[in-house]
């Protein structure tokens, strides 16, 4: 895909220019391509539950035509700023409508809006790292592409400041017999030409050093969860820190991996012997996504989160 911020070689035939957010709604839409699975549709899923052994899956997608990739990232954008502004849906579509239509926000309401643009995308002419941004969207990827699973009970929208310290997400779910079961998941990006194994065997080191603690932070923010919560996902939760401790088989990892470069067939073999606590069938998890645009279109999700600022 070549967007507008690539530069053509000499002589030949300008690039296209990038499509607006209301263009890419509109392809969207009207295709009704409103899920990011419509992009990047699950190409492999090896499901054969094994003690010591990965079960995973990959979402490849080698190109998407500009307009595609619009779309892609409008769909993108848009869920994530929906979640961004929680409860104050007005205000969600206040930047829906100025983006869309392409107009800035007039002060004050540029700065009220721009308040919860900052934390995930940081604000023009003081954006958050592009290492961030990659990492955010790729997060998102991650949630997007597994939180519609029937068997999930509870799954977070990923964290809502990309400085944040504490786990890139989890999933509380239940077994094909109804049990319910806890996955810490660790997302990593890797948008140069660097190794995939180097990226996975980060995520695996940050699971096996920090987990522990992850796990705290995820058990104390239950301390305030609402009387709707079910008794047996709260049973649950109380025993994730001696769980995840012993490795018992409540507890999983999960490592998600976003990337433009081509997969190797067997991507996730080195995680049972860097985790080696977590040796019950079922216990890990592996999920990656190779889109040959990821930079360009992480580039364009935020460009979109701006037009109204």
């Amino acid at each position: 895909m070549t967007t507008s911020s690539e530069a053509a070689p000499r002589g030949s035939e300008p690039a296209p220019a990038e499509p607006t957010p209301a263009a890419s709604e509109e392809f969207a839409r009207v295709n009704n391509r409103l899920t990011v699975h419509d992009y990047l549709p699950r190409t492999f899923h090896d499901g054969t539950a094994a003690a010591g052994k990965c079960e995973w899956s990959s979402h490849v997608c080698v190109d998407l035509t500009l307009e595609e990739a619009g779309a892609l990232a409008w769909v993108l954008v848009d869920t994530i700023m929906s979640a961004r502004f929680g409860r104050a849906t007005h205000l969600h579509a206040e930047w829906r409508q100025h983006t869309l239509e392409g107009t800035k926000l007039a002060a004050p309401r540029d700065r009220l809006i721009g308040s919860f643009v900052a934390p995930v995308f940081g604000l023009p002419g003081a954006a958050k790292s592009d290492d961030h941004l990659h990492g955010h969207v790729g997060e998102w990827l991650w949630h997007l592409l597994t939180k519609d699973n029937p068997a999930v009970r509870v799954q977070p929208d990923p964290k809502g400041d990309v400085t944040d310290a504490g786990s890139d997400g989890f999933s509380i779910y239940e077994t094909g017999t109804g049990e319910l079961r806890f996955r810490l998941w660790e997302s990593k990006k890797n948008t140069g030409s660097g190794s995939l194994a180097a990226s996975l065997n980060r995520a695996y080191a940050q699971l096996e050093g920090h987990g522990q603690r992850y796990v705290a932070k995820i058990v104390g923010a239950f301390g305030g969860v609402s009387s709707e919560t079910p008794n047996e996902v709260k049973a649950l939760v109380t025993d994730l820190p001696e769980a995840w401790l012993q490795g018992d088989k409540l507890v999983g990892a999960g490592v998600m991996l976003a990337t433009h470069q081509d997969l190797p067939a067997t991507p996730f073999t080195g995680m049972a012997i860097k985790l080696p606590l977590l040796d019950k069938p079922g216990q890990l998890r592996g999920l990656v996504t190779s889109l040959s645009c990821f930079v360009e279109i992480a580039m364009m999700v935020r460009r979109y989160a701006w037009t109204a600022l």
